[in-house]
């Protein structure tokens, strides 16, 4: 999403973005969507940006779409299997503890 974010800032010529951040119990979906200049998908290079975005949610197990049309925008998707942690990988600390001891 940062990187996506980037481009619109350095690239699009943008008046307006959209960010969109849907989770269900099976993927994370991340989407954002520019009203920019556009660029034409097929001939676009894979720039050190739009190469890190891909290779990032590939190792991720993820998808990646780029839709754009000159012009009218560009919208980025990306759809990240949610990987599970197992109980307690990340324990809460105990504050009142931690308060009490200082």
């Amino acid at each position: 999403m940062q990187e996506a974010l980037t481009n619109v800032v350095k690239h699009a010529g943008a008046g307006r973005v959209m960010v969109a951040v849907v989770k269900d119990d099976a993927t994370v979906e991340l989407n954002v969507t520019d009203d920019g200049a556009g660029f034409e998908t097929d001939t676009a290079s894979d720039g050190f940006g739009l190469l890190g975005m891909r290779e990032r949610v590939t190792l991720l197990g993820g998808e990646l779409d780029f839709n754009s049309e000159l012009g009218t925008g560009t919208t980025v998707a990306a759809r990240i299997p949610v990987q599970r942690r197992p109980a307690g990988h990340f324990p809460i600390p105990d504050l009142k503890a931690h308060r009490r001891s200082a």
